[in-house]
């Protein structure tokens, strides 16, 4: 009677021991299919992008559009995120992160075969926006998914080694796309796209799972908030990179467009306080840390990535670069990218949030400064070290916090706000982005001698003054 219970005591942790081996196993496997297809979707959404901007020319030639219009494939993909990645977090969050996912990996795929087969600019532009609502599906929810199985240090870890591949698809993806337009087509830049799309499909289903997954009620969409805010960057965009041709920032036309985007953005705040499920959910806004992990993407695109559109310019402009060289100063500014955000993490983990964003940001902010000093001197034999030098620091503080951003808002809110907040940070990225091209571009286009040094000096001063109160906002404590 005594020796019965001592065995079923001995047999009862061999027997759970395989299942919870089988669990473990489960859970590795899990985390790495997740770590493999964040990763994988951040290098498809960079290359697809950056190849596709080295190829405008020949997809104008081809389709008979002159450059100026062809430049509408970059940017119609732009506006396309903006206003869907607020609708797809919501949605992410609401009927599943997987899900979610899993739908833009696959129309993305579609979208990519249908821009391959294009045979006008008006066609391509179409199915363009299409990859950009995919995009935004894929974007809002990767960075969502990664959070979700890795914690702490490991998080951090995981976020940088992503870090590190988006930064390699940037340095990849002008050469890949110049190569490819040169040789087999720049169609092959979308037909590429096809079995990556098809791997993150089979990830998502078969090994991330449904577990991550939560479900809630079907409240209402908020379309008429994400078309606000796509409207009012768009309308602001428009009239800074246009003033010139429109008579002038003072001009009754500008003034008009600037004050009708005003007033789409305080309708925006307005029916975001007063909806049911916003797209810009107010409640984050609550919080100082997260407004703050939304300037942050803001400043360090118009400090960094509005230089990956005017640095070639420069490079065949005043510097009189051949394609070539052009190219390679480019990967000077895109290098740090893939081989820094390895170390962000590191120090993401030691010193406060504070000191670690706003150092990124104050080295990118200084880096433009520097550089529209030496845009704007004399040329001499140093010019060009010099640029590379000024490139390498800006892309350098950039590399250390851009893998880190996404990770540091969504720690700071509700987990199953996640999916939100991640989309809300890279839709502040990609305003940032199109706001920091229109800029650099007004203030190059009212430059009187054609040089550079207003353009930098304005994208250095915009991205000191947002680091300032990004400072101010945050109080030190660890958000990543």
């Amino acid at each position: 009677m005594l020796d019965k219970p001592r065995q079923n005591d001995d047999e009862t942790p061999s027997a759970s021991r395989p299942a919870n081996d089988r669990h473990r196993a489960d859970l590795i496997s899990r985390e790495t299919a997740t770590l493999l297809a964040a990763c994988l979707s951040g290098f498809l959404f960079q290359v697809d992008l950056t190849a596709l901007a080295a190829a405008l020319p020949d997809i104008g030639r081809d389709l008979g559009a002159a450059s100026a219009r062809a430049a509408w494939t970059i940017d119609i993909y732009s506006l396309a995120l903006i206003f869907c990645l607020p609708i797809a977090g919501s949605l992410a969050d609401r009927y599943g992160r997987v899900r979610m996912f899993t739908c833009g990996a696959g129309l993305f795929g579609l979208a990519s075969l249908l821009c391959a087969c294009a045979s006008t600019l008006d066609v391509l532009l179409t199915f363009r926006a299409l990859q950009g609502i995919a995009g935004a599906c894929i974007t809002s929810t990767s960075s969502a998914l990664l959070a979700g199985v890795y914690e702490g240090p490991r998080r951090a870890r995981a976020f940088g080694l992503w870090g590190t591949i988006v930064g390699a698809s940037m340095v990849a993806g002008p050469p890949l796309g110049s190569l490819l337009a040169d040789t087999i087509g720049w169609r092959w830049i979308f037909w590429i796209n096809l079995p990556l799309c098809a791997v993150l499909v089979s990830l998502a289903q078969c090994k991330i799972g449904n577990g991550l997954d939560r479900q809630h009620s079907n409240a209402r969409v908020d379309w008429l908030g994400a078309g606000l805010l796509a409207i009012t960057s768009a309308a602001l965009a428009f009239m800074l990179l246009e003033s010139p041709l429109l008579g002038g920032i003072a001009s009754a036309t500008c003034l008009t467009g600037l004050a009708a985007s005003g007033i789409a953005l305080l309708v925006f705040v307005w029916l975001e306080q007063r909806h049911p499920n916003p797209a810009f959910d107010p409640k984050l806004f609550g919080s100082r840390q997260f407004i703050a992990m939304c300037l942050v993407p803001i400043a360090g695109s118009i400090g960094f990535w509005s230089l990956l559109v005017y640095v070639p310019q420069l490079a065949r402009g005043p510097l009189g670069l051949n394609p070539l060289e052009a190219g390679w100063l480019l990967v000077a500014l895109t290098l740090p990218m893939m081989v820094l955000p390895r170390y962000g993490a590191a120090l993401t983990t030691r010193i406060p949030s504070r000191s670690f964003f706003c150092g990124g940001l104050a080295l990118i902010g200084m880096a433009d400064v520097a550089l529209g000093a030496i845009s704007g001197a004399n040329r001499g034999p140093d010019t060009l070290a010099m640029t590379v030098i000024a490139l390498l620091v800006s892309g350098s503080g950039c590399a250390v916090i851009n893998a880190q951003i996404t990770a540091a808002a969504v720690s700071v809110v509700p987990s199953d706000r996640a999916a939100t907040a991640s989309a809300i940070c890279v839709t502040m990225r990609q305003i940032g982005f199109s706001f920091g091209i229109a800029l650099l571009g007004a203030a190059l286009q009212r430059s009187s001698n054609g040089d550079y040094l207003a353009a930098f000096i304005v994208a250095g001063a915009s991205t000191l003054a947002l680091t300032t109160i990004v400072y101010w906002l945050m109080d030190g404590k660890q958000a990543a």
